[in-house]
């Protein structure tokens, strides 16, 4: 289902489908500016921009390829599944990105550069290239999550 009410707040997780597979987009927002973060970690200034890189850069209208994340159904494989069943063998585990860097950094004075933390959903500036270990809340740069499987 397309998204009809554009006014999506900052944390707001959508969903899409393309060639069988489910992916998430969360909104960001920064100084009034919204952002759009993929699972890879890449940022993108309009759903379209991060349907486009989902779909390996087709062109595609971002309103109506993502839905509220609840709207979208799960792969057969996960519906199959039974409530309460054990984990198949092999459940993989990934490192999350908490941390990222925004790709606009104006008005960040010379030597210093703006994060985003994207548990705390907040932007944040620190003095120095290198990614900081955490967000000034304590939020650690990556934090372990487990994959679903597919």
């Amino acid at each position: 289902m397309a998204i009809e009410d554009r006014n999506l707040g900052a944390g707001t997780v959508l969903a899409g489908r393309y060639k069988g597979m489910r992916y998430e987009c969360l909104v960001l927002e920064s100084d009034g500016m919204k952002a759009y973060s993929l699972e890879d970690g890449t940022i993108h200034r309009s759903p379209s921009a991060a349907a486009s890189k989902v779909m390996g850069g087709k062109a595609v209208n971002g309103w109506r390829f993502w839905s509220p994340a609840g709207e979208v159904e799960e792969n057969s494989v996960q519906q199959a599944k039974a409530p309460g069943a054990a984990k198949p063998e092999g459940v993989a585990t990934k490192t999350m990105k908490v941390i990222k860097h925004v790709p606009n950094q104006k008005g960040v004075a010379e030597g210093w550069k703006k994060w985003w933390c994207s548990a705390c959903m907040k932007a944040f500036v620190v003095e120095g290239m290198e990614t900081p270990a955490a967000c000034p809340e304590g939020h650690a740069a990556e934090a372990r999550d487990e994959l679903s499987v597919t």
